[in-house]
C-alpha cells in the first residue's frame, strides 16, 4: 500500500460489541485507536461547559447518566475536576466549580458513562469568561 494513503479496516463482529483498543503495526510505526461501542450521542458545548447526553437512535434525553470530569491544567498537571449526574434533560455543567479553578484548565477530557448505553470520553475546552 503506498504512503499516506488512507485505508479502512471492518471491525470484525465479535468486538463491535465492546470498548476495545486497535493497534496497527506495518513498516516500524504503530498506530492505536480506541473504539467505544455505546448507543450515546453527546452534544458538547464549550461556550456554557455543558453537556447533553441522549440515546442515539431515538434522541430521547438519558438521565442519571455519570458524567467525571478531569482537567489538563496550564501548568501540564492533570487532576480530577468534577463529576455527578446528568438531569431529566440529559445535561450536566462540567465547567462550573465554586473555587475559581476553571481560570487555570487548559482542557476538560469528560467520561460519559451510562449502564445501558455505553461509555465514551469527549474534550473540550473551557468556556471562556
Amino acid at each position: 500500500m503506498p504512503a499516506g494513503e488512507n485505508h479502512v479496516f471492518a471491525l470484525p463482529e465479535k468486538y463491535r460489541e465492546g470498548n476495545v483498543m486497535i493497534e496497527i503495526e506495518a513498516g516500524g510505526v504503530r498506530k492505536s485507536k480506541t473504539y467505544y461501542a455505546n448507543r450515546l450521542q453527546v452534544e458538547m458545548t464549550e461556550s456554557y461547559g455543558r453537556v447533553r447526553v441522549t440515546e442515539d437512535k431515538t434522541a430521547k434525553p438519558l438521565s442519571s447518566t455519570y458524567v467525571k470530569v478531569y482537567a489538563r491544567m496550564n501548568d501540564g498537571r492533570v487532576k480530577f475536576y468534577k463529576d455527578g449526574y446528568t438531569d431529566f434533560r440529559g445535561k450536566f455543567d462540567y465547567a462550573s466549580l465554586n473555587t475559581g479553578q476553571l481560570d487555570g484548565v487548559d482542557r476538560f477530557a469528560v467520561l460519559v458513562l451510562d449502564e445501558q448505553a455505553g461509555a465514551m470520553i469527549r474534550e473540550a475546552k473551557p468556556p471562556k469568561q
